[in-house]
């Protein structure tokens, strides 16, 4: 298989209970050439931090940078560290469950889109209805509803119980969303995302103040801009997330006046007019 890196950030507030995403990230069945966790040297959204740093497992590196990117800290530092460089990079959140064979299912991906941006989940533009896009890459995904899913209800039973009455806190869990694969406009990056450093140029080291927060959009429309559609991967289920996901999610936040609803239509509509894609 292609080698690969994996490539990620984090806050302080989840500094403490990072060990239990890199501990998953370790020991795939498919080891990474490298495991990336990128720390800013000061946080916008923090700033108060008072610089002390995560402790990590060995075989994982903590990599200092100037600059940060908000929630594209994940992956862009690895582009310029991996700049001309033919492998793959592996971008993933950092409160996630990930399961042991999960990279692998990105890399024999890999083998039938090369030129694609492979994730376990993605999203479609909501802007302009299906009907009247231009040009929507094909095929499209055959989706898997949830409501339909009697796995995924089974999943949420046994999880309401183990909250009810063990007292266990809750947390996301994930779903198998897709049927085939196919083409979606936008990646989510907490389920992972495969890319390769020439996917991107250097328009995507400049990122919006109004998009900071919205880094799935941003970097699947820089990527898409480029001719590097995104493929998602069938009938693999998404990872559950950890308990402290919640803590400081940008989910629940309010950044330059927007919630994270707003953002991402404002998102959309920019990336639209810009880069003339999504139409």
């Amino acid at each position: 298989m292609q080698p690969y890196v994996i490539s990620l950030s984090s806050i302080p507030s989840r500094f403490d209970l990072l060990c239990q995403t890199l501990e998953r990230l370790a020991r795939q069945s498919v080891q990474a050439e490298k495991i990336s966790v990128y720390i800013p040297k000061s946080y916008k959204r923090f700033p108060d931090w008072d610089g002390t740093l995560p402790s990590v497992r060995g075989g994982v590196d903590i990599v200092r940078c100037d600059e940060d990117f908000g929630p594209a800290t994940k992956l862009l530092p690895a582009l310029i560290d991996h700049s001309g460089q033919d492998i793959d990079i592996l971008f993933c959140d950092d409160d996630m469950d990930y399961p042991k064979n999960w990279a692998s299912w990105f890399l024999r991906q890999r083998s039938r889109q090369p030129q694609a941006c492979i994730a376990l989940v993605g999203e479609n533009a909501i802007g302009v209805p299906g009907q009247q896009r231009q040009r929507p890459p094909m095929p499209r995904p055959l989706l898997l509803w949830a409501s339909t899913n009697p796995e995924y209800w089974g999943r949420r039973w046994g999880e309401a119980l183990r909250c009810r009455w063990l007292g266990a806190p809750r947390r996301y869990l994930g779903r198998r969303c897709y049927l085939t694969g196919g083409f979606q406009d936008m990646f989510q990056g907490f389920g992972g995302v495969l890319v390769k450093p020439s996917f991107f140029d250097d328009t995507v080291f400049d990122i919006p103040a109004d998009l900071w927060s919205v880094d799935d959009y941003w970097l699947s429309g820089c990527a898409v801009k480029n001719g590097h559609a995104v493929w998602v991967i069938p009938m693999r289920r998404e990872p559950d997330s950890f308990p402290f996901a919640a803590q400081d999610a940008l989910t629940d936040a309010v950044i330059g006046g927007f919630d994270r609803d707003a953002a991402n239509t404002h998102a959309e509509r920019y990336l639209r007019e810009r880069f003339d894609i999504w139409n």
